[in-house]
């Protein structure tokens, strides 16, 4: 995520506008330096943060969540609905959904559909190595932390298969001596020598949005990919596979899969670059992401007054309504306290 987030900000500057990166684990700090820059946009993203949204001055608020579960999962629970309901409700903020699923699912949750932009995960294209012959056309790079959620161990009897990635530590059964395992790649290293490779593997049991996918469509790797880790692909292109989660376990079927996308991949190269920068270069997302924050920005300075504020709130609550069945008595309580309180008074127009 770090990669990303510093990408945004330099695909910023380079349009113009002034971006700050903020981290720091102490939240209060965070609210502090945000508040001192006196931001005209604030993007959060790490789900969590919802919790200090509130304290956050800034007149557009944008929230993202990258669960490699997947939406379902990362909304789910006492701490989603209890910030969502208590500080949504109240002050609002948008959704940049990572994919279409991210954005259905908070359509479901009772966002409204003004409130929710879709913002795929990308890639600097500029920083990464293309070549049209990889040196290693005979294999294909299994790419990614090792975890279980991305099950790597399944996979390591495939003998044309490189893993590249840190070792969660979670995984005993992955084999970390295997001749196989690479270790972990810096970025420089992974810019340099991603496009060796004829194509990736992701087979996780799920995924928000990859940024390894991207990345490699951008270097002209085709991608073989697990259902749950599809978002954001176009499915009918042939450099494109797709491994049905009843055959995820078909290590033979698997292995025949990944090498005849391999087959494909070597043949449409520089088309498969030119799909990946097409629709996840940042040179082509971030400007859309600049002209959106411009627009939501105005919309919400015009909607300064209180009476338009709690007019937000009710149209709010009317749609978040269905979404109760899921909270407790308890929760709802807990929500309904927080929920009378008087709204801060949002920071007026800057010029």
């Amino acid at each position: 995520m770090e990669s990303l987030v510093c990408d945004y900000k330099a695909y910023l500057e380079e349009l113009g506008h002034k971006a700050v990166i903020i981290r720091d684990a102490n939240l209060q700090k965070v609210i502090d330096k945000v508040n001192q820059c006196h931001p005209d946009v604030v993007h959060s993203h790490w789900k969590h943060s919802m919790q200090i949204m509130r304290r956050i001055n800034a007149p557009v608020k944008i929230l993202s969540a990258h669960s490699g579960w997947g939406p379902e999962s990362a909304l789910r629970g006492f701490s989603f609905h209890f910030n969502h309901l208590s500080q949504y409700l109240v002050d609002g903020w948008v959704w940049a959904a990572l994919s279409p699923a991210w954005e259905k699912t908070l359509l479901d949750f009772g966002y409204h559909p003004a409130e929710i932009f879709v913002a795929p995960n990308g890639a600097d294209h500029r920083r990464y190595r293309f070549r049209k012959t990889p040196l290693h056309a005979d294999r294909s790079l299994w790419m990614g932390r090792i975890q279980p959620r991305k099950r790597p161990a399944l996979f390591q009897a495939i003998d044309s298969l490189d893993f590249v990635g840190p070792l969660s530590g979670e995984t005993p059964e992955f084999d970390k001596t295997h001749k196989n395992y690479l270790g972990g790649w810096t970025r420089d290293y992974l810019y340099e020598h991603l496009s060796d490779y004829a194509n990736l593997v992701l087979l996780s049991k799920s995924e928000g949005a990859s940024l390894a996918v991207p990345e490699a469509l951008i270097c002209g790797l085709g991608v073989v990919v697990s259902a749950g880790a599809t978002a954001n692909l176009d499915l009918r292109l042939p450099w494109i596979s797709v491994i049905p989660e009843d055959k995820i376990t078909d290590v033979t079927f698997v292995e025949a899969e990944i090498a005849r996308n391999r087959e494909i991949a070597l043949r449409h190269r520089e088309r498969i670059r030119e799909y990946g920068i097409g629709n996840f270069s940042w040179e082509k997302l971030v400007p859309r992401y600049a002209d959106l924050c411009r627009k939501l920005y105005d919309e919400k300075i015009q909607r300064q007054g209180l009476l338009a504020r709690r007019a937000d709130t009710c149209r709010r609550l009317y749609r978040v309504l269905p979404t109760l069945h899921r909270l407790t008595v308890r929760e709802i309580l807990l929500v309904s306290l927080h929920f009378v309180k008087s709204p801060p008074r949002p920071p007026p127009p800057r010029s």
